[in-house]
């Protein structure tokens, strides 16, 4: 699931929608729309002068989703596992966890999902 940075329409895979979990699709979508809300403020989405976990806008939208994901009940250790993704890799997420104000689960704990 991803925005267009060329016209901020949102992209989603026909097989994350048939096979993500329903939780994360929920949460990516927020994450998404903070990004759509970003594109029509004029805000660069990819702006490659941050890495990823440090990027103000996916600090922006992770934080929304974090959040959404807290009222829903979600524990840090859920919320951890929500951040994994293929295109980051384990030091990376546990940056992003930081710097979102999520407890760290220890590295041997850490594995891909989504």
């Amino acid at each position: 699931m991803g925005v267009s940075d060329e016209d901020g329409h949102l992209i989603v895979s026909a097989y994350y929608l048939r096979e993500g979990e329903p939780v994360s699709k929920y949460l990516d979508v927020i994450h998404e729309l903070v990004h759509v809300r970003q594109f029509m403020e004029g805000k660069p989405l990819f702006d490659e002068n941050y890495e990823y976990h440090n990027r103000p806008t996916e600090l922006e939208a992770y934080k929304l989703a974090i959040a959404e994901g807290r009222r829903l009940g979600m524990s840090d250790k859920e919320l951890f596992d929500y951040l994994k993704v293929d295109w980051m890799d384990d030091e990376e997420v546990r940056k992003l966890a930081k710097n979102l104000g999520l407890k760290v689960a220890p590295k041997r704990s850490l594995e891909r999902v989504r």
